[in-house]
């Protein structure tokens, strides 16, 4: 499953629909990690991506992809 993600401004919020591999398979704007949808963002701009569910972190409404990401260890 893949929830639909807009992104404005650098800022990724899930817009509530969830769909099925079989709906997005083929499409360019899928996204299977956070960084993945980083990237993405960086290279094609703003816009709306599908994000794999199990990857939004939980307890969260918006995901700030300007933000500097600290390595862990």
């Amino acid at each position: 499953m893949f929830d639909e993600v807009r992104v404005y401004d650098g800022i990724a919020e899930r817009t509530g629909t969830v769909v099925d591999r079989e709906t997005v398979r083929g499409s360019k704007v899928v996204c299977y990690t956070v960084s993945e949808l980083t990237r993405r963002v960086r290279r094609d701009g703003d816009g709306t991506f599908y994000l794999a569910t199990e990857a939004w972190p939980e307890n969260t409404e918006r995901i700030d992809l300007n933000t500097k990401w600290t390595t862990m260890g």
